[in-house]
């Protein structure tokens, strides 16, 4: 008797059969969805500051070159533009996974720098790479006892 019962409750049609494991694995695969997409976001981020404090920093470097006799006078701070671009450059090319350009616009020293993040989840639906740029700007000033001449 035990046997034709359950022959007869699993040769039936149960509309609720299964649908704990169908809700299980739905929610499971959310879940992985959204912590891979966490992870790969704070991965982008994470690239993005990296490539702006190069920019930053290239911006800096650059900003330091002055022109020689104006400064040591102590008349002006004057950004030597072709030294400039090479300090600035030179900072860059020191950090491989990143790249950029530096140019002097006036009395300002721009720098604009690219890297890439290379997912880990988002791979898994074709997009492999994450682009980030960074942008700085550094402008150099004459300041005596903190007043800006």
């Amino acid at each position: 008797m035990p046997t034709t019962f359950m022959r007869r409750r699993f040769v039936q049609d149960d509309p609720e059969r299964g649908s704990v494991t169908i809700w299980m694995i739905t929610t499971a695969l959310t879940m992985v969805l959204l912590v891979g997409l966490a992870v790969d976001l704070g991965g982008q981020v994470l690239a993005k500051q990296h490539a702006q404090v190069v920019a930053l920093e290239a911006a800096r470097a650059g900003g330091q070159q002055l022109q020689g006799a104006p400064a040591v006078l102590g008349q002006a701070a004057v950004v030597d533009p072709a030294g400039a671009v090479v300090a600035a450059s030179t900072y860059i090319a020191g950090t491989p996974e990143v790249t950029g350009a530096a140019s002097v616009v006036g009395t300002r020293v721009v720098v604009d720098t690219t890297t890439t993040y290379q997912t880990r989840f988002l791979s898994i639906i074709g997009i492999q790479e994450l682009t980030v740029t960074g942008h700085a700007e550094v402008e150099t000033v004459r300041a005596v006892e903190g007043v800006i001449r």
